[in-house]
C-alpha cells in the first residue's frame, strides 16, 4: 500500500474519533472548488447585501398578487374556477374583491383605473410596504432561453426551458439564472466570485446560508458558507473556540484535532477535507464571540422558521457592518410548502396561512434593518424567488404547476410602489389571465413576460457587477430586450 492510501486511511480514522459538529461540515459540500482563481471584482463602494428568499414548491403568485378594476378581476375570477367557498364552491380558488381600502395603485401610472390591484389579505404587512414605496412586484417573471410568443412555444422545444413545470429543474434554473444545461453555478455565487475580493476579511465567503447546501450560492471560487437559524454549530466536547485555556478533556481534544489538521497529507481528499475543517474552525473563531453578543431590538415571529432563519440574517449583517467584515454580502433563506396541489384554500397550512408567515417575517426583517437597530434598510434588497407560479385552473382542491410567476423585492433602494412588467418581449403588461389567451395555455399557465436573467441582472448590478460582468454569468441575457428592469 502506498503513501497516499495511508495517509488517507490515517486521516479518515483518526476524524472518526471525533464528534463534529456542523461548524466544518458548512463548508464540505465544494470540495471540488478550491484552489480555483478568483474572479476580478467590479464592485462599488459601502455595505451592500442582498437576501433571497426561496418559495419552494411553486408559490401561487396570481392569489398574491390580483388585479382590483371589474373588468380583470372577473376575468381572474372565471379562471379560477369561481370565488371559494367552503359550502357552496369548495373548488374555488379565487379571493373575493376585497373593499375600495384594501387597494393598491401601480405607481407606473397612478391616474389609470385598470391599473389597480389587491393583494392577498393575509399579507397586510406587505400592502403597507408597497403603499410606502419600498415593495416592487415584478410580474410574469420565469425561466425563458429568449423572449417568446406561444407560436414559438409550438414551433420547436429549443425556444423554451428544458424539463418544464418540473419543481428540480425550474429550481436550478431559477437558481442559475440559466434555462439550458451546461451551468452548474449559481447566479449569487458567480456574483460572489466578482465582490469578494473587495471584502476587508475575504475568508468570511460574500454568499452565507441559513438554509443549507444551495445551487444559488455556488460560484467558481465561491464556497457558500452555512450556519443554522440558531446560529453556529459547535463541535462537540471541544473548545469553542479554539484554543481552550487551562487542561482538561476538552482542550486534550482539541489540541490533538489541531494536531491533525496541521499535518501534511500526501492524499489529496485527506489533504482537502483537512483544509475546509480547519477554515470552518477559523470562521468558527472568527464569528463565535461576535455573534454571541449581537442582539437586535426588533421583535421576530415565534413559531416562524422563515422569521427565524430572517432574524439570524439579520444579526449576521449587523456583525458584519459593526467588525467591517465585508462589503458586499449574499444571503439565502427559505420557506416551503407551497406545492399545494390540494388544500390551497383550506386547512391549517393553506395559501393563506403560508403567506401570513412570509409577510411577518418579511415585515419583521425590514424593521430591524431601520434606524433604530441593524440601520441597513437603503444597504440591503430582500427579494423573492420560487420556481413558477400554478395554474389558474383549479384542479378541484388546488393548483398545478404553471410557468411564469411574480416576485417581490423590497429594500430602501428599492423603488417600490410599482409592477415591473414590461422586460422588453412580446409579452409586456400584466397577463392576460383568460384561460387559452395568447400568453397563457389552457389552464392558465402563463408564458413568462420577463426572463429570470432580467431580474437577476437587475439585483446583480445593484450589487456593483457590471453590465459586461452579468452577460458572463447570464449567457442569455442578451437575448432579451433589457438587461436591468430598473426596480432597484
Amino acid at each position: 500500500m502506498n503513501n497516499s492510501r495511508n495517509s488517507r486511511r490515517e486521516f479518515l480514522r483518526n476524524m472518526g474519533c471525533l464528534a463534529c459538529g456542523g461548524t466544518a461540515a458548512a463548508l464540505l459540500p465544494q470540495l471540488h472548488m478550491m484552489g480555483t482563481a478568483l474572479a476580478d471584482t467590479a464592485a462599488g463602494s459601502g455595505y451592500q447585501a442582498l437576501v433571497c428568499v426561496y418559495l419552494y414548491g411553486g408559490n401561487d403568485a396570481w392569489n398574491m398578487l390580483v388585479p382590483f378594476d371589474t373588468a380583470r378581476y372577473n376575468t381572474y375570477t372565471t379562471s379560477r374556477s369561481g370565488v371559494y367557498n367552503a359550502t357552496t364552491n369548495p373548488g374555488g380558488l379565487a379571493l373575493p374583491l376585497p373593499a375600495a381600502s384594501a387597494k393598491i395603485i401601480d405607481g407606473n401610472d397612478p391616474s389609470s383605473t385598470t391599473n389597480q390591484y389587491f393583494l392577498h389579505p393575509s399579507m397586510p404587512e406587505m400592502t403597507t410596504l408597497f403603499n410606502q414605496g419600498k415593495l416592487a412586484f415584478v410580474v410574469n417573471a420565469g425561466s425563458l432561453v429568449k423572449p417568446i410568443t406561444m407560436s414559438d412555444y409550438t414551433t420547436s422545444s429549443a425556444n423554451y426551458p428544458q424539463q418544464l413545470f418540473s419543481h428540480a429543474d425550474q429550481t436550478n434554473q431559477w437558481q442559475q439564472a440559466y434555462a439550458q444545461q451546461g451551468i452548474t453555478l449559481g447566479w449569487g455565487g458567480q456574483c460572489g466570485d466578482l465582490l469578494r475580493p473587495d471584502n476587508v476579511n475575504t475568508q468570511l465567503s460574500p454568499c452565507i446560508s441559513i438554509a443549507g447546501a444551495n445551487r444559488f450560492q455556488v460560484g467558481t471560487s465561491t464556497i457558500p458558507y452555512q450556519m443554522s437559524s440558531g446560529g453556529l454549530t459547535n463541535l462537540s466536547a471541544m473548545c469553542n473556540p479554539t484554543p481552550c485555556s487551562g487542561v482538561s478533556t476538552s482542550s486534550v481534544r482539541d489540541n490533538a484535532l489541531n494536531a491533525m489538521l496541521a499535518e501534511t497529507y500526501a492524499n489529496d481528499f485527506a489533504g482537502g477535507y483537512s483544509a475546509i475543517f480547519q477554515r470552518g474552525r477559523d470562521l468558527n473563531n472568527l464569528l463565535s464571540s461576535g455573534l454571541a453578543g449581537t442582539t437586535l431590538k426588533t421583535t421576530f415571529p415565534t413559531q416562524n422558521s422563515l422569521a427565524a432563519q430572517l432574524q439570524m440574517v439579520a444579526k449576521m449583517i449587523k456583525l458584519s457592518m459593526a467588525q467591517n467584515y465585508a462589503t458586499r454580502q449574499i444571503y439565502f433563506v427559505t420557506m416551503g410548502s407551497f406545492d399545494l396541489h390540494s388544500g390551497m384554500m383550506s386547512g391549517t397550512n393553506d395559501h393563506a396561512a403560508l403567506l401570513t408567515q412570509l409577510s411577518q417575517a418579511v415585515n419583521a426583517f425590514w424593521n430591524s434593518m431601520g434606524p433604530t437597530d441593524v440601520n441597513a434598510q437603503n444597504n440591503v434588497t430582500l427579494f423573492t424567488m420560487s420556481e413558477f407560479a400554478r395554474t389558474l385552473q383549479s384542479n378541484g382542491s388546488g393548483s398545478d404547476h404553471g410557468w411564469g410567476t411574480v416576485q417581490m423585492a423590497l429594500g430602501g433602494a428599492v423603488h417600490g410602489g410599482k409592477l415591473y412588467s414590461n422586460g422588453g418581449g412580446p409579452i409586456t403588461g400584466f397577463p392576460n389571465q383568460a384561460l387559452n389567451a395568447p400568453n397563457n395555455f389552457a389552464r392558465g399557465q402563463m408564458i413568462p413576460g420577463i426572463g429570470v436573467e432580467q431580474y437577476a441582472a437587475t439585483l446583480a448590478q445593484w450589487m456593483g457587477v457590471s453590465v459586461s460582468q452579468c452577460n458572463t454569468i447570464f449567457p442569455n441575457l442578451t437575448h432579451f430586450g433589457a438587461n436591468n428592469l430598473g426596480f432597484v
